[in-house]
């Protein structure tokens, strides 16, 4: 664990309940795995399930690691972190239709099948796509791992995997299909394992399998161990753990003269000892019975006590010589479950102190709930010295936002939908008049007779066209009068603003920063910022903030602004204008846009440093575009309507 008085001073600087992160330690712990397969095909792939915090997996992206995903959205996050598409391997054992398109199409290294009916759908998806989809079997051996039954996953009893004689019969139907690759095997006996018999015996297991598999014919490439070793959650630090050259020499063993790459899916044993949950006595009160310890932090924070029974090691900032006391830890949340620790003996506590979990880096922010409406919590990482904020305490604007957008919507969007429809329908009129005015001049003229006839043109634009545009700027007017926001704050030109939101419009000329800082504090609803170098100091700032880019605007092709709001204040812009989305990215972005995207005017790119921002068409799909640029990894800023001015 961090040094207590370092903690400390975290905790001056940040309120509690805060996870931390020892980054350098995740660090260690991956080098650890490298070195124990070191000399061998291998490929460390990360479990997300464990902590997918994406900053977290940006830093082990930055390391070559891997990523097992159990859903597609880990598999998204994994992409966004820059881990390499043929580093990723999807499993699980519901995986949906678009789910698996978006696998295939993002080029993964295989997706993990658990059942011969999921194989033959990956099967009909991928000739749909008129690709070859690379897959591997994962097989439930029937081994205990001796483990907690929750985390238990490779008995025939779990719901996990394929018996090795149906394994068999999808590998032989993968072969020979001409739209499946089986490329690998995979098996998984459990989680928090602690003594390798379990792991050696199914690794002897399936290597046998696997030289039956090669022999029939199937071109296997990898064999994948799944992960699951333990580390020691006991307050003494002396339970026996699984030597990581031991497990190695377990697998080396089991593939003899197999040609084939190791994958291993560590998550507990690269995260679990690298984080602390701190919180802080709020109260404490006893009966006849119990002393009780409240914190601030719940179940909802960090469920596994209360899930598994799980027990971690408790460290205070209470007086160490104090008398000793027996307590019940407990948190806010209304139920009698939200418990850490039972009879936990502790120096006499008070309110303020502080109340440190040991070994929470692993299974304690991804299983976080919203339970009794509370938010998500601070989570920080510390690496050489420097406390980065990886994510910050969720906002009650955030948290609400998707419901507040129900409230009384229906009757909302029927409007916008009959606006939309009469103004297609003006549209095609429009059209409609135009395309017979020049059937009308078309025939004049090939009578010899005068296409121009002023006295009817001028009573067209009396009537119609002049009705037409006081009806507009009434339309307009009216939007603005009832809509215009109170406050906007600007950095850029205080004419191109007033020419968006009209002469009567509430402006605050802000530098950026205080600009995102206005907008977090509620000082101002809108904010307008100029795309020039030195937004490269902000956008760090808007990619952390719930804020949101809402709109662009452009005036003369050389000024370009973002419009950007809070996510609880942001505009809704479906409709009929053009969808554009503003990406954050490396300018390694460069050269691919002047090769594709730009040629086909699909995107502007606006230097910004070492960075890009691009305002990108969705004339092609917005995911298209993040997997083509993976590798600059790319962020969305959001997606609005575009405005020109």
């Amino acid at each position: 664990m961090l040094e207590l008085a370092q903690i400390q001073e975290i905790a001056t600087q940040h309120a509690t309940p805060f996870y931390l992160y020892d980054l350098d330690r995740i660090e260690s712990r991956f080098a650890d795995f490298k070195e124990a397969f070191r000399g061998k095909k291998s490929l460390i792939c990360y479990a997300l399930k464990a902590n997918s915090n994406l900053a977290l997996l940006q830093h082990l992206a930055k390391l070559g690691c891997g990523a097992d995903c159990v859903s597609i959205y880990e598999v998204r996050k994994a992409l966004l972190a820059g881990i390499k598409p043929y580093h990723i391997i999807f499993s699980g054992v519901a995986k949906l239709e678009h789910e698996i398109s978006l696998a295939l199409t993002s080029k993964i290294l295989f997706l993990n099948v658990e059942s011969f009916e999921e194989l033959r759908l990956i099967e009909s998806i991928a000739k749909e796509l008129k690709m070859c989809a690379r897959v591997s079997v994962r097989i439930n051996p029937n081994i205990d791992a001796l483990t907690h039954p929750y985390i238990s996953t490779g008995l025939w009893e779990n719901k996990f995997g394929v018996e090795e004689k149906e394994a068999v019969q999808m590998f032989m139907f993968a072969k020979q299909s001409a739209f499946l690759e089986p490329v690998a095997m995979q098996f998984h006996i459990g989680s928090q394992l602690t003594d390798l018999a379990p792991i050696a015996e199914a690794c002897t297991k399936m290597g046998a399998l696997a030289r039956f598999l090669v022999a029939s014919g199937v071109e296997l490439k990898f064999f994948d161990v799944g992960g699951g070793l333990g580390i020691d959650y006991s307050q003494e630090q002396n339970q026996n753990l699984i030597d990581l050259n031991a497990y190695a020499s377990a697998i080396f063993q089991a593939l003899k003269e197999l040609d084939l790459t190791i994958i291993c899916e560590p998550g507990r044993k690269i995260v679990g000892d690298s984080g602390v949950l701190v919180s802080q006595v709020q109260y404490t009160k006893h009966n006849e019975r119990k002393h009780f310890a409240i914190i601030d932090a719940g179940m909802n924070d960090f469920l596994r006590p209360a899930l598994y029974q799980a027990t971690h090691p408790i460290y205070t900032t209470s007086d160490p010589h104090n008398p000793k006391q027996t307590y019940d830890l407990v948190g806010p949340i209304c139920e009698s479950a939200d418990c850490f620790a039972k009879g936990v003996e502790l120096p006499t506590l008070k309110r303020g102190d502080l109340v440190i979990l040991d070994k929470v880096g692993a299974y304690g922010a991804s299983m976080a709930s919203h339970y009794n409406s509370r938010p998500k919590i601070l989570e920080l990482g510390l690496s050489k010295g420097t406390l980065k904020v990886l994510k910050p305490k969720e906002k009650l604007a955030h948290m609400i936002s998707d419901e507040l957008s129900c409230l009384g919507v229906e009757s909302l969007e029927q409007s916008r939908t009959q606006i939309d429809h009469l103004d297609q329908q003006i549209s095609a009129l429009l059209q409609q008049r135009l395309q017979i005015a020049r059937q009308i001049a078309q025939h004049k003229q090939s009578l010899g007779l005068k296409s121009y006839y002023p006295v009817r043109e001028a009573q067209i634009f009396k009537g119609v066209g002049k009705g037409l545009e006081s009806i507009f700027t009434e339309i307009l007017g009216v939007s603005r009068s009832l809509i215009r926001p109170e406050k906007i704050g600007f950095y850029g030109l205080e004419g191109d603003i007033r020419r968006a939101f009209g002469q009567s419009a509430f402006l605050q000329e802000l530098d950026p920063l205080a600009l995102i800082q206005a907008l977090q504090e509620g000082g101002i609803d809108f904010g307008a910022l100029l795309v020039q170098e030195c937004l490269k100091d902000v956008l760090p700032a808007l990619l952390l903030a719930k804020i949101k880019a809402i709109h662009s605007l452009e005036f003369g092709k050389k000024r370009w602004y973002l419009v950007v709001a809070r996510a609880d204040f942001a505009l809704r812009t479906e409709g009929i204008l053009e969808k554009k989305s503003a990406l954050y990215c490396l300018g390694a972005a460069l050269e691919f846009l002047t090769q594709s995207l730009k040629p086909a005017k699909l995107c502007h790119a606006h230097p910004l440093g070492e960075h890009l921002l691009l305002e990108v068409a969705h004339t092609i799909p917005l995911q298209n575009i993040l997997d083509a640029l993976t590798f600059c990894q790319p962020t969305s800023l959001g997606t609005y309507a575009s405005v020109e001015s």
